[in-house]
């Protein structure tokens, strides 16, 4: 299953879904990032994911979010949410 949402910190969705998927053995996806009207929309692939941890992801995801979105930041704290390593 994929999802569109508007995000504030679309980068930051990378470092949450890696910390995810390391921890919860999940394989879940930020596909793209398409500005709309000057927003960030992110796309994400859910793929087979159980209900309840795509309920536990779509909850921290918008707490985290909304967080970064008070705090004016784009990034999570690398120390607790690395970046995937590159591809290649």
């Amino acid at each position: 299953m994929k999802v569109k949402k508007i995000m504030y910190a679309p980068t930051a969705v990378i470092q949450f879904t890696y910390k995810f998927n390391k921890e919860n053995n999940t394989n879940i996806e930020r596909e793209s990032v398409e500005y709309l009207d000057g927003s960030p929309f992110v796309t994400i692939d859910l793929k087979e994911t159980n209900q309840n941890l795509i309920f536990e992801y779509s909850y921290e995801l918008g707490r985290i979010q909304n967080y970064l979105a008070k705090k004016r930041e784009e990034l999570l704290p690398l120390q607790d949410y690395p970046f995937p390593p590159e591809r290649g």
